[in-house]
């Protein structure tokens, strides 16, 4: 099954559908409109987010979750003050790889898209690239048919009227639009390790997600 109805999508997720609802609004979940004007969601979608979903426990806000990808990185993250960073790095040692990500789902809006073919190689230098766009350093080759990576929320727009996007569950372009948009400065191509992990987790391909579970444990130690 390809696709599923909002109800099922809330039984798999054991959330309401008006929460279901909610995480379409938001992006978390892609979704489309019938004829009949009901949502209809990616099941590959559900069925991700329902691994990677605890029971308990919020989202941190996008702040956090930016400054502890950084602190896992190895970088300074001076975005955040000191109390917060010293609440972050005690929450880091007491998390396992799946919370981690469940955490930081708030660092951006997830946009599933298609391009054309021709547009790709011009569309990888107007973003940080991330996910399966940086995964050789996590001993997976990069996808050249695809492209995946983060743009302010100031520059979405223009990008998607530019390189004609268009909604895609299964799209060959993953776009993240952060409304934090200083973790896009400092001349960053590829975006941290952490990040980079943090977004081949939420892959909707097992073999993508294995290997950024795995490096983020490692990070976790």
């Amino acid at each position: 099954m390809s696709e599923m109805t909002t109800s099922d999508a809330a039984e798999r997720l054991h959330v309401s559908q008006r929460q279901v609802q909610r995480l379409i609004r938001s992006g978390e979940l892609p979704a489309r409109r019938t004829a009949g004007d009901a949502w209809v969601l990616d099941a590959l979608a559900v069925n991700a987010l329902s691994r990677s979903r605890p029971s308990q426990g919020r989202p941190w806000s996008s702040e956090s979750a930016w400054g502890a990808l950084w602190m896992l990185s190895g970088l300074d993250a001076a975005r955040i003050d000191a109390r917060t960073r010293t609440r972050l790095s005690s929450r880091l040692k007491a998390m396992d790889a799946e919370a981690l990500v469940h955490a930081c789902r708030r660092r951006a809006e997830v946009w599933r898209c298609r391009a054309s073919e021709s547009f790709l190689d011009e569309l990888r230098t107007g973003l940080v690239l991330s996910g399966t766009s940086a995964a050789g350093q996590f001993g997976l080759v990069g996808e050249t048919s695809k492209v995946e990576g983060y743009c302010a929320s100031a520059a979405w727009t223009a990008i998607r009227s530019q390189f004609r996007l268009v909604d895609d569950a299964r799209g060959n372009a993953t776009i993240r639009v952060t409304t934090q948009s200083s973790v896009l400065r400092g001349g960053y191509t590829t975006m941290p390790s952490a990040v980079v992990a943090v977004d081949l987790a939420e892959s909707y391909e097992p073999r993508e997600r294995a290997a950024g579970l795995r490096a983020l444990q490692e990070m976790l130690g």
